[in-house]
């Protein structure tokens, strides 16, 4: 999956109130410029702001919590190999080839000639084995995503080796994620984890500039850059504008490139008017309603299966996204690689919900508690529909609202009842997700914090893992899903495309289905 010691929700629908000044323009920066060259002044024509609504926590790529840390590191860290702009293909990073041997237990890579950091140090091997190495140490906030690797080595300059203790399928896609983006040694050693939050150095396309907390974070492009020819605009900006009407305000009139927070709500209005691009985008996206398992009501299959069906999803879909999306069949992301478009998506049939509850343990119903994430008014559109869904049932759900950071640390110590959950695949490998959410033996997430403990599912999800064969791996999801539907340890409800609002102005910008924007070609008019 995507584990964030912070919040494991890859895209936050709703603004958090946060002090924070807006900006009704561009902020000219003093960029420090490495290399002896001379920075290109800052002006609206060659810099891409983009709005949003939660604050980036740090810029250290092994200790990252949340997507508005991820959004902006991808861009100025390189990785050995990385995601296609289409989302769904590895290609080369740092590393133009790699070979596999010892039967799929050793991979090596050959990186580029004359690759530099943005500092103007080389980028070696050594560096690359030290930032991996540093990604799979425990501390590391992904690290159980590197747990099958044995060692990392460089036999020299241009050649890193990964040893892994058993065949692992997820191998490319791993070294692909945002976790194990190369810095230089020396410079870590220098600064430690602290400095690498707040001053990173990379090999990226875009270089740190400056971090004005509660406001943005400024990027410059590095023109040194291996691939510096795709990116088109000088200066990247993430402005922090927590409230919906004055980032698509500014956007309308120009102020604001990119409203990635864009309101279902306004998506109608903002296309009618003109006044702004509305860019709808394929993603991998996924809400769900999970329990704990360990509580005696969600141990009883049946009343799983009641609640199932009592969720009518295509209703969701409209009262929550205004009809931009469909309701989810699987747990797995629509489209995704190995997803099965045959599951059927659960009936909405109260006659079947209150059989299925008149057969369990529970058949006159009882009260919970839904912690709700406090201002995140999707989750509390959706739990008030819910709530009202489920009373026939003779389920009264409680709503508590509930800090998201408290109740993120209590669902990891299973101090939780019902919840809300959203995740967005990071790589194209289906294994991050599966193995978060159905794999009880991960210690990460214990299946999704849910403490749902299925053998077949763990051992199917470990055996999709160590083979090579893509038959072999599509048959053991597949299987991993009609299980997981059969079983319905939670509740996946609907999937979600990425909503932005553009500036006129602004061509060629898009969000990937893994959620990383595409800045290659973005220009302006």
């Amino acid at each position: 999956m995507n584990y964030h010691p912070f919040n494991p929700w890859r895209r936050v629908l709703v603004p958090v109130s946060l002090a924070a000044v807006v900006l009704s323009g561009f902020v000219v920066a003093a960029p420090h410029v490495a290399r002896g060259a001379t920075a290109p002044a800052q002006s609206s024509k060659n810099t891409l702001t983009i709005g949003w609504s939660i604050e980036t926590k740090t810029l250290d790529p092994a200790g990252n919590s949340q997507n508005p840390d991820i959004w902006v590191q991808v861009n100025i860290f390189d990785k050995l190999v990385q995601v296609a702009p289409n989302g769904t293909n590895i290609v080369p990073d740092l590393a133009t080839t790699w070979s596999m041997s010892n039967r799929g237990k050793v991979y090596t890579f050959h990186l580029r000639k004359g690759i530099k950091f943005q500092n103007g140090a080389p980028v070696t091997a050594k560096d690359v084995a030290f930032c991996i190495n540093r990604a799979r140490k425990p501390a590391a906030a992904w690290s159980w995503t590197l747990t099958a690797v044995k060692n990392v080595t460089a036999p020299n300059s241009r050649t890193v080796r990964i040893t892994l203790k058993h065949p692992w399928a997820p191998l490319l896609s791993d070294v692909s994620l945002f976790d194990t983006g190369v810095y230089p040694e020396a410079y870590f050693k220098k600064v430690g984890a602290s400095g690498m939050a707040t001053h990173p150095i990379g090999s990226g396309p875009y270089k740190f500039v400056t971090w004005k907390r509660g406001q943005y974070i400024l990027l410059q492009k590095d023109p040194h850059y291996w691939n510096a020819a795709k990116y088109p605009m000088q200066y990247v900006e993430y402005e922090l504008i927590p409230n919906d009407n004055t980032r698509l305000l500014q956007t309308e009139a120009g102020q604001l490139d990119v409203d990635n927070v864009l309101p279902w709500s306004d998506i109608a209005s903002v296309t009618r008017s003109g006044k702004a691009q509305v860019q709808i985008n394929r993603s991998t996206e996924t809400m769900y309603i999970t329990a704990l398992d360990t509580l005696p009501q969600f141990k009883d299959v049946h009343v799983r299966q009641a609640i199932n069906h009592a969720i009518d999803r295509a209703a969701l879909v409209r009262a929550i996204l205004f009809g931009h999306g469909t309701p989810a069949n699987s747990f797995m992301p629509k489209g995704a690689l190995d997803y099965d478009p045959n599951i059927p998506v659960p009936s909405y049939n109260m006659t079947l919900a209150k059989k299925d509850m008149s057969e369990s343990k529970y058949k006159h119903g009882f009260t919970i508690t839904m912690e709700v994430p406090s201002g995140d008014s999707v989750s509390n559109s959706i739990d008030v529909i819910l709530k009202s869904e489920l009373k026939p049932l003779g389920i009264t759900l409680n709503l508590r609202q509930e800090d998201q950071t408290t109740l993120f640390n209590n669902q990891q110590k299973a101090k939780y009842h019902l919840t809300n959950n959203l995740w967005t695949n990071d790589i194209p490998d289906p294994d991050e997700l599966v193995s978060f959410a159905v794999d009880y033996n991960l210690p990460a997430s214990r299946s999704f914090f849910t403490w749902y403990d299925n053998p077949t599912l763990s051992r199917l999800s470990s055996e999709a893992e160590q083979t090579n064969s893509a038959s072999r791996r599509q048959h053991d999801y597949y299987e991993i899903q009609t299980i997981f539907m059969q079983q319905i340890p939670f509740w996946p409800l609907f999937y979600v495309p990425f909503a932005n609002a553009v500036a006129n102005g602004v061509h060629g910008f898009s969000e990937n289905p893994l959620g990383y924007f595409n800045l290659q070609g973005v220009h302006k008019s």
